[in-house]
């Protein structure tokens, strides 16, 4: 089904707003519908969730030829365990995510922190997959998947299925369709996102048992000029009396291997890193007194 948009009287008592400029809506019914309609326009084409960052940008001046609208698309907007796994649809929400039964019980800290996140407008039309193809570095889905050790489903403009884990997330061009998000359903014994000190930094820190060891996962984006994750294995839980491993010296360590922060005028990079000590060593002592999720 194809629709023409033409121009319309938009807000122009901002300068940086623009009418926008015509262009053919396309409502595709399958992933393979809409990577091949993408594949075939002959100008700019992009894919159409929410419609949030589309939309600035389209009233910021930028022109396209297609603008492909996803809504159509089946189990887009579903959240279902598969095996030992929790796979989020591309379309789900923010607010459907910090609400599902099944996230909840997964990962407790992490939805109630989502709750929170930006405003109601992003909330109710934001969605997972179009914050993590956006390739912002201060947007948040991208660090809570990449601490997550989550894989990004996504499918080609040749039509292949293809996984890659999120920290690759750089790698998917813009023709390639993220049809999901596929997060550890088991495991998880704490992770949290800090973003109350945005534009400053902002971090996501999970602790999961793999195989016979702890492993912590620290990913930080804004303030970074791109996503970045520490890894290190722990010699015992951090809930075990008998860890000798403080919050200062688990936060130390997580820090030290992150490349250096941006210095811009909210901040200089030793001021973000400084931050970014406390803010995490802040998150340990409080995941300790929380203890590990119920469900692990």
């Amino acid at each position: 089904m194809e629709i023409t948009i033409g121009a319309r009287p938009m807000l122009v008592a901002q300068r940086s707003r623009h009418r926008i400029r015509p262009f053919r809506l396309h409502r595709p019914q399958t992933a393979a519908e809409a990577v091949t309609l993408y594949a075939a326009s002959k100008g700019a084409a992009a894919y159409m969730g929410g419609g949030i960052d589309l939309m600035a940008a389209l009233k910021a001046g930028q022109c396209l030829e297609d603008v492909i609208h996803l809504g159509s698309l089946p189990d887009r907007t579903t959240i279902d365990k598969r095996g030992d796994d929790i796979v989020v649809g591309a379309g789900v929400t923010h607010e459907a995510f910090a609400g599902s039964a099944l996230l909840r019980r997964a990962y407790p800290g992490l939805c109630r922190n989502w709750a929170k996140l930006a405003n109601n407008r992003i909330r109710i039309k934001g969605t997972m997959a179009g914050n993590l193809m956006a390739h912002n570095v201060s947007y948040d889905v991208p660090i809570v998947a990449i601490a997550a050790d989550a894989q990004i489903e996504f499918m080609t403009s040749s039509q292949t299925v293809r996984s890659v884990s999120a920290l690759g997330n750089a790698e998917l061009g813009p023709a390639d369709l993220v049809t999901g998000i596929r997060l550890p359903g088991s495991g998880c014994l704490a992770l949290v996102v800090q973003l109350e000190w945005k534009p400053i930094v902002a971090f996501a820190l999970s602790f999961r048992r793999e195989q016979d060891s702890v492993v912590a996962r620290l990913a930080v984006g804004t303030g970074f000029a791109a996503a970045a994750l520490s890894r290190i294995n722990l010699e015992r839980c951090i809930f075990d009396g008998s860890s000798r491993e403080t919050a200062a010296n688990l936060a130390d360590t997580l820090c030290a291997s992150l490349p250096s922060p941006l210095t811009d005028w909210r901040a200089g990079s030793d001021y973000r890193r400084n931050v970014l000590k406390v803010l995490v060593r802040r998150a340990i002592e409080q995941i300790r007194i929380a203890g590990p999720n119920n469900a692990d």
